[in-house]
């Protein structure tokens, strides 16, 4: 720790004379840090800057902005961040002449950034500013300031970005933009217009769009020539939550180097500068002071705030230096406006002093979420992370699409960060008739030439296990099969390897595929449902602690939601799912063919838990496997184009709730939904004597109940619960608690949930498709148990209420 670099993605952090620096951990001491702790090295580390007397002025302690290309020029400057302190540039769309002049007064006073945009009308005001500045103080250099301006949402067509760009460059009297922000994402139409300048402006206004990420890239992807040209040396966008943020950087040439959005203490947005910095983007905060200008009547006073009053007082600062101060140290830019001089050198002296890691904290609670700036045609709220209207985390899209190959095979991926953990999933009617030809694309390269292991039970090798292995053979891969047993018929009916998902079946298998033979490239392929699929993760997972794993699911279940994960496990004699790892899958082998050989009963039990992610987020989905079963009914469910498009819609809903798995609860209560009431009636079901429930079965039970438990705690409208019963009701799913179960024995049994903290713990619905979120951001609600018994008890009367009708 004794000398740390600050983060930098462009190469290493430089002064203003050029050479590299570092910053020696003991510059925090005291008087900058009077109370370093432990918990004040950790916020150093997530991002508070702090910098040392004298040198802070300037471009001390600013990552480098990420380096997009060469530059073609020797002489043209380097690519760099915007300082730390700037003066931003809108008036209301007044004094044009009035700004222009607070501008040279910024600039003499040490400002080195100037924020603009061709929407507030004095851009060529600016640029008399800029040259009579450069005259004045004798300043010839062009690299010595940061000029920035924003392409304006009725110049959003790709064809007129060019354009648009030249005309500030030629208002500003300069050749290059150091960096040039998409404005809003929004586009208008050309003939759209400002009609007034009253209360920050009013627009006549036709929009071509607002939000839509594939023609936002279109304008983007003209800014970026505009950087090919030399027209601009960086860009960047403005406005933009975490979500967009994240496409625009997957799908881009050239990465943004800067974020303008408002920032300030009731607008704090921690995740989206945590993202930021991360990611080497620079945050640039407007209306840093709340809102200094017209105000409506019941908005706050930021400036007047206790808090901000209090530390200015202990300070012996003006609240808006605090609140600037508050801004740098968290490593942003900070771009207030004042046309009053005094109030502009005020406003540029906060680099050399620090507030102490209590007062930050103070300013931190102020969050509340609030925007002083709203935009009539674009919501921001949507793309916040404080917006609750989607239901789940701000940051995790709403679906990760798959993609379809050359023969027709579907294809996805999820993962997650940390520990490597990524599996391929592919997808396709008839995969196992044609393992000859596709079988080497199943089937990691380095494997084809290595000793395979394919492991199934005894019900799937009678139906399929030897014509899967012989695929494999034909296409020239060494596979050798490894049976274990299954139960023709287990207490529900059905056929069962759940019996023998235990240790001595897992030894069995790794006994048996040592004496085979293995390598390091050898694979072990199973071909069932989730009992195979699990032992033979933990078999793969710890044989040379870990060779390639593929599953080839052969349930509904597997299909739509046990294969896709990463969780391998079998049973001990003390509880279910005790020994095991998280261990990804090289691939998970999809057939909807295969599910033809299952009974309706089985088919469902996968459907339960499809249709668990589309209650909890995605109404669409809901309707993808709801719909054409009350068009076709229950023949429906044996229709593999219905089954793959189901699968299909399943696997990009789900997928993100496992690649952001650590970032929210979210993703642990959306699989988990219904299930704390479900495990409870499953367990009861299979004892004295009753009559047996899949999981799947349970599954629809419990998340019926769940719904009234959100209803009662006044989450959910009536509607709301209706639907969930009218939607599991549709596939053929069980709706009531059995009529041979009571709720004090699901109560009982419900304390031995693994969410179970007290009492029990669980996300709950506001509307169909939408997780209902606590004010901590948190998607786990603990629930009083009376709560959860008055939920089964209006559960169980709709029963009695369901048989007296059906009797009548």
């Amino acid at each position: 720790l004794a000398r740390r670099r600050p983060r930098c993605r462009g190469g290493p952090a430089r002064g203003h004379d050029g050479g590299e620096f570092s910053m020696p951990f003991q510059d925090l001491e005291p008087p900058f840090f009077p109370e370093l702790n432990s918990a004040n090295v950790a916020l150093y580390r997530r991002g508070y800057r702090n910098f040392r007397e004298g040198e802070a002025r300037g471009a001390i302690g600013e990552p480098q902005a990420p380096l997009q290309k060469p530059l073609p020029k020797p002489e043209q400057p380097e690519l760099r961040a915007p300082p730390l302190v700037g003066f931003g540039t809108f008036n209301e769309f007044k004094d044009a002449r009035g700004v222009a002049d607070a501008a040279v007064i910024a600039l003499v006073n040490g400002y080195r950034l100037l924020d603009c945009a061709r929407l507030y009308g004095n851009e060529a005001e600016i640029g008399e500013a800029l040259r009579e500045f450069r005259v004045d103080s004798g300043t010839s250099s062009r690299a010595d300031i940061f000029v920035m301006s924003k392409l304006w949402c009725w110049d959003m067509a790709p064809e007129d970005v060019g354009s648009a760009c030249r005309r500030s460059l030629q208002d500003l009297g300069l050749s290059y933009l150091d960096c040039y922000m998409m404005h809003w994402p929004v586009q208008m139409t050309k003939d759209s217009h400002l009609v007034s300048t009253e209360h920050g402006g009013k627009f006549d206004v036709q929009l071509v769009h607002s939000g839509d990420m594939d023609k936002l890239l279109e304008t983007y992807a003209a800014m970026e020539r505009l950087v090919d040209k030399g027209l601009v040396r960086t860009l960047g966008v403005s406005n933009f939550g975490v979500r967009r943020l994240r496409e625009l950087l997957r799908r881009c040439r050239i990465r943004p180097s800067v974020l303008e959005v408002e920032m300030h203490p009731y607008c704090a947005q921690p995740r989206l500068l945590e993202y930021c910095q991360n990611e080497g983007i620079r945050v640039v905060a407007y209306s840093p002071l709340g809102k200094v200008g017209y105000k409506k009547p019941d908005e706050p006073n930021l400036l007047e705030d206790p808090v901000v009053a209090a530390i200015a007082e202990e300070t012996s600062r003006s609240p808006g230096q605090v609140l600037l101060r508050w801004g740098v140290q968290r490593g942003c830019t900070v771009i207030p406006k004042s046309l009053r001089p005094s109030r502009i050198q005020e406003n540029r002296d906060v680099l050399d002093w620090t507030l102490t890691i209590s007062q930050m904290r103070r300013l931190d609670e102020l969050d509340r979420g609030y925007h002083f700036v709203t935009f009539p045609w674009f919501d921001v709220e949507e793309d916040s992370e404080y917006c609750t209207k989607s239901g789940r985390p701000v940051c995790q899209p709403a679906l990760t699409p798959g993609w379809v190959d050359s023969h027709g095979a579907y294809h996805n991926i999820f993962e997650r960060s940390g520990k490597p953990l990524k599996t391929g999933v592919f997808l396709k009617r008839g995969i196992l008739k044609n393992l000859p030809s596709l079988g080497p694309e199943v089937l990691p390269a380095c494997c084809h030439g290595a000793k395979n292991h394919l492991i199934t039970d005894s019900v799937v090798d009678d139906i399929m296990g030897e014509e899967v292995c012989q695929g494999f053979r034909d296409a020239g891969i060494s596979v050798s099969k490894i049976v274990i047993p299954a139960i023709a018929m287990d207490n529900a009916g059905e056929p069962s390897t759940e019996p023998f998902k235990s240790a001595k079946w897992f030894h069995y298998c790794v006994d048996s595929v040592l004496k085979a033979g293995i390598s390091k490239n050898s694979c072990i392929i199973s071909l069932g449902g989730g009992v195979v699929n699990n032992i033979c993760g933990v078999v793969a997972g710890t044989l040379y602690r870990g060779i390639h794993l593929v599953h080839i699911t052969t349930t509904s279940m597997g299909m739509l939601d046990a294969a896709i994960d990463f969780k391998q496990a079998f049973n001990h004699e003390c509880g279910k799912n005790l020994l095991g790892c998280y261990y990804p899958a090289d691939v998970i082998v999809m057939d909807p063919c295969v599910l033809q050989t299952l009974g309706a009963r089985h088919t469902l039990n996968g459907i339960a838990e499809a249709l668990k992610h589309g209650l909890t987020q995605s109404e669409e989905l809901v309707h993808t496997i709801v719909d054409p079963l009350l068009e076709g009914g229950t023949p429906k469910l044996f229709d593999e184009y219905y089954f793959e498009n189901v699968c299909k819609h399943t696997i990009e809903t789900k997928v993100p709730t496992l690649t952001h798995y650590h970032d929210s609860d979210y993703n642990e209560m959306v699989p988990q939904y219904g299930h704390a009431i479900a495990h409870a009636i499953e367990h009861l079901s299979w004892h004295d004597g009753r009559s047996a429930l899949l999981h799947g079965e349970a599954v629809a039970i419990g998340m019926c109940a769940t719904a009234e438990v959100s209803w009662l705690l006044g989450l959910c409208d009536q509607e709301t619960v209706d639907k969930h019963y009218e939607y599991v009701g549709a596939t053929g799913l069980p709706l009531y608690v059995p009529p041979d179960m009571t709720v004090d024995e699901i109560m009982r049994t419900m304390s031995y949930d693994k969410h179970y903290v007290k009492q029990p713990t669980m996300g709950l619905c506001r509307s169909i498709g939408v997780m209902a979120t606590r004010q901590n951001g948190s998607y786990a609600w603990s629930i009083a148990l009376e709560t959860v018994k008055d939920a089964l008890e209006r559960n169980v009367c709709k029963r009695q209420t369901a048989c007296m009708s059906a009797a009548a």
